[in-house]
């Protein structure tokens, strides 16, 4: 079967003792996409595909520079600066609303997640990305190859169903989605949107054919439906049908023991260890606001700083690496015995047997990749790196975070206070 890759790409330090009420806790089937691998793709293909998607999906937003050039950007830039929260800006769920916790299941590769919602009472398995902010599905009328394997929405079997007919479209790393627009009851989990805008899909190219769409997760500024339209996430907020949160434990592929979870609404205490350290969101000169995006304070090696100054971070759950300036990438790669750049110099090879732990520092708490997450696949003696060099952005030093980081934390997207939260996964 021929690969079809999309990369889904798409803040005040303050630590919390705070948890949901476990009660309300309700729990659907949240699963792990699969990974096709045709025989004529190879790990080094893979690893440039995962790249250059990248690439194209920032691009989009208006964001990557042509010649792929960053320019030096300090915490000076920064709109918004970091501090540390009091206890009274503490999380607190209101008890009133509906809080649901959804079980991931994971399959090898750890290359994304889906849900099952229902619109109009017709089911459909959406990605999850923090890094984007379109809801959408195949419409009916939808030829392509893609949709000859997904479900389809049909209009005349949804008695809620409002078609609104505009035009939309967005770029998915090396896919992208187009269509018009539709208004429906979006239920997920325990809870039901009401009246929901959503992007009806004709056209759809280069994605798995074991999912129906996407689901965004970022901010309404990002959303190129109508121009901004709400997300399913931002309405069941002003709906008041959960807290203005959710939150995410991912588990590897290789434990098969654990069971990874999607909050809504809330967090889950049960998937952690300690405290959640938050970071407030930040809006570097230049780049899009609708971002997931806070401050990095630096990336160590075995312990050790490798980076000079702070780094701005787009926490990304749809994306499978870590996509960072290649000046950083090399910094880190340097301090790996036995790393070495290839030929085009757009992928790092690292020993497979490596001892190296890398980790990232949010509100002056590091966080640790282990050693066998430094891979995203092995080619003969050696492995490829999933630190993969692009100068994405012409604007600022920022680093795209996906899930070579965030399977390794317990991950907060606290959508009312503006702040990013992490915590050591149990």
């Amino acid at each position: 079967m021929k690969l079809k890759l999309l990369i889904l790409s798409i803040v005040a330090v303050h630590i919390i003792n705070a948890y949901p009420n476990q009660k309300q806790l309700h729990t659907i089937n949240l699963e792990k996409r699969r990974f096709i691998v045709a025989n004529n793709e190879n790990p080094i293909d893979i690893a440039k595909s995962i790249r250059q998607g990248v690439i194209k999906k920032y691009a989009s937003y208006g964001t990557t520079s042509n010649n792929e050039t960053s320019s030096n950007v300090t915490t000076s830039n920064y709109e918004t600066s970091s501090d540390v929260a009091t206890a009274s800006n503490e999380i607190t769920p209101d008890k009133k609303k509906d809080q649901c916790t959804l079980i991931v299941n994971d399959i090898p590769q750890d290359i994304g997640y889906y849900v099952k919602i229902a619109i109009g009472e017709q089911e459909f398995k959406v990605l999850l990305d923090t890094g984007s902010s379109n809801l959408w599905v195949p419409n009916k009328n939808c030829t392509t190859i893609f949709c000859q394997s997904t479900n389809k929405f049909d209009p005349s079997k949804s008695k809620t169903f409002i078609q609104e007919g505009n035009p939309w479209s967005i770029q998915y790393g090396s896919g992208f989605a187009s269509g018009i627009t539709g208004i429906d009851n979006i239920k997920i989990g325990c809870v039901t949107a009401d009246k929901q805008i959503f992007g009806l899909a004709d056209g759809i190219i280069s994605i798995y054919e074991e999912f129906d769409g996407i689901l965004g997760l970022a901010f309404d500024s990002l959303n190129t439906i109508d121009n901004g339209a709400p997300t399913l996430v931002s309405t069941l907020i002003k709906q008041k049908k959960i807290s203005p949160i959710f939150s995410f434990h991912f588990q590897h592929a290789s434990d098969h023991d654990d069971k990874g979870v999607f909050v809504l609404g809330g967090i889950d205490k049960n998937k952690f260890n300690g405290t959640i350290t938050f970071s407030s969101l930040i809006s570097p000169k230049g780049l899009p606001k609708g971002f997931w995006a806070i401050k990095q304070d630096d990336a160590l090696v075995n312990g050790k700083p490798v980076i000079s100054s702070a780094r701005t971070a787009i926490i990304d759950t749809g994306t499978t690496a870590l996509v960072i300036p290649s000046s950083d990438a090399a910094a880190i790669h340097e301090k790996i015995p036995g790393s070495k750049i290839n030929d085009d110099k757009d992928l790092y090879f690292i020993p497979c047997n490596t001892t190296a732990v890398v980790s990232l520092r949010f509100g002056g708490v590091d966080f640790s990749i282990p050693s066998k997450d430094l891979f995203l696949s092995q080619n003969g003696a050696q492995c490829v790196s999933a630190i993969i060099p692009a100068d994405l952005f012409p604007v600022s030093n920022v680093w795209l975070v996906g899930q070579t980081f965030i399977k390794n934390v317990y991950s907060v997207f606290d959508v009312g206070n503006k702040k990013v939260g992490f915590a050591n996964s149990k």
